[in-house]
């Protein structure tokens, strides 16, 4: 299965379901995004969850939002993924936050949903 190299061009890393029948991985779209892609089990094979825009999988924050970093962090269970988004803000907004937030797959809708979001403190 081709999933494409991240920005050394390396394979990425990729985080787990316990079941084994979940993945998730970031991937570089440009030096300003990074987004998370996951994979479904499907019978044999693994199936990647479409979204219409890849910016689906991720937590709505306010602000003038320039570079946007999302990454898996772990599996909570199957297909409840907790995720990390690092945010840089434009201009005089200052500060940079990172959020964690949970993403659910809903069987019914066949989409995911954030179901919980924090933001995290800086270690500085």
């Amino acid at each position: 299965m081709n999933i494409g190299l991240d920005e050394e061009g390396s394979a990425p890393h990729l985080t787990w379901s316990k079941d084994s029948s979940w993945f998730a991985f970031p991937l570089s779209e440009g030096h300003r995004i990074t987004y998370t892609h996951v994979y479904h089990r499907s019978g044999n094979d693994f199936t990647r969850f479409e979204t219409e825009q890849p910016e689906q999988l991720r937590a709505d924050i306010k602000g003038d939002v320039r570079n946007e970093y999302i990454k898996p962090v772990r599996w909570v269970k199957p297909g409840v993924l907790l995720l990390e988004q690092f945010v840089i803000f434009r201009g005089g907004e200052g500060k940079d936050a990172t959020y964690q937030f949970t993403a659910r797959f809903d069987e019914k809708t066949g989409k995911f949903r954030v179901i919980a979001k924090k933001k995290v403190r800086s270690k500085d």
